[in-house]
């Protein structure tokens, strides 16, 4: 096949992968709240895992077909791009620092250190085993309990709409369009790879991530524009983390997740470093324009890393 009609592909299946994750999460919101969930289910939860429904579909696709070094590089690769091109970048760009008033340093992004520390230990060995799936499940439970206390005391009344079968319906057909549009993207990754002469796990930690986290660089992108910067930062972390304990938990149940050697010698030390860069830049509650050039030049050394070019 043609490496034009493999980007083609590409391009097609990461829009439509995203389009489902998104059509999804609002109709799972319209469903739970016609059926007079809390709104700690159909507001915030679903909310949160919903950011990592693009990654989480081409994860489970990934380990399907024996590739489980693609399940890392795009959960390693998401967190990487969510952070330096959704922070620093977006602030480049934007010329605006990003500044927030919210304990968001205090208490989400902790979770987001104890989630890659935990990353970095279990690979330890170069394989996350169904028994450290459980653990960072367990760290998804410490989250989504932190999200649960946050919010239970709010005061906000929301209007329930009527129960309609057709949520369902919308609901199996967000399912059915991430199913089919993650197994053509990891396809077209892998043939492109082969076409190219490109490591998988290379093309996973930069197209596939990228592509998956198009919607919180839109989203950020809008967010910073209105000023409303705590909305950027905690959808950040938060898919981050999920990206991490949730997808990585999933992963290792279908099969041990093992790790190549361009993924323990670039992507996880990157990982770690762009988690201190972020925690140095962010210790006065702001990232600057200045340290968003900082971001995006990081970047491109981890591009030029991961495609041999340093």
């Amino acid at each position: 096949m043609s490496l034009i009609l493999q980007l083609v592909i590409f391009g097609i299946s990461a829009v439509a992968l995203i389009w489902s994750a998104d059509f999804l999460v609002k109709n799972s919101e319209k469903l739970g709240n016609s059926l007079k969930l809390p709104h700690f289910i159909t507001g915030v939860l679903i909310l949160s895992i919903g950011t990592s429904l693009p990654e989480l579909a081409t994860g489970i696709a990934s380990m399907l077909r024996d590739e489980p070094d693609m399940l890392l590089g795009n959960v390693i690769g998401s967190d990487v791009a969510n952070i330096l091109l959704g922070l620093g970048f977006l602030a480049l760009i934007t010329r605006k620092n990003i500044e927030y008033h919210q304990q968001i340093f205090e208490v989400h992004f902790p979770i987001f250190m104890i989630s890659v520390f935990m990353l970095v230990v279990t690979l330890w060995d170069n394989v996350i085993t169904p028994t450290e799936g459980i653990l960072f499940l367990l760290v998804m439970a410490a989250y989504i309990w932190f999200l649960f206390s946050a919010k239970k005391n709010s005061k906000k009344e929301k209007h329930h709409q009527k129960f309609s079968w057709k949520f369902v319906v919308f609901i199996l057909i967000g399912i059915a369009g991430l199913v089919t549009a993650s197994h053509f993207l990891i396809d077209s990754v892998i043939n492109l790879a082969t076409i190219c002469g490109l490591g998988k796990a290379s093309l996973a930690a930069t197209l596939v991530a990228v592509g998956t986290s198009i919607p919180e660089l839109v989203v950020g992108y809008s967010a910073i524009k209105r000023k409303n910067n705590e909305m950027v930062i905690g959808n950040i972390l938060g898919s981050n983390i999920f990206n991490i304990v949730l997808i990585l938990s999933i992963g290792s149940f279908i099969a041990p997740i093992s790790a190549s050697a361009i993924t323990m010698q670039v992507m996880l030390p990157f990982l770690v470093g762009t988690v201190l860069v972020y925690w140095v830049a962010s210790k006065d509650k702001k990232i600057t324009i200045q340290e968003g050039a900082g971001m995006t030049v990081l970047y491109v050394l981890f591009l030029g890393k991961l495609f041999g070019f340093l």
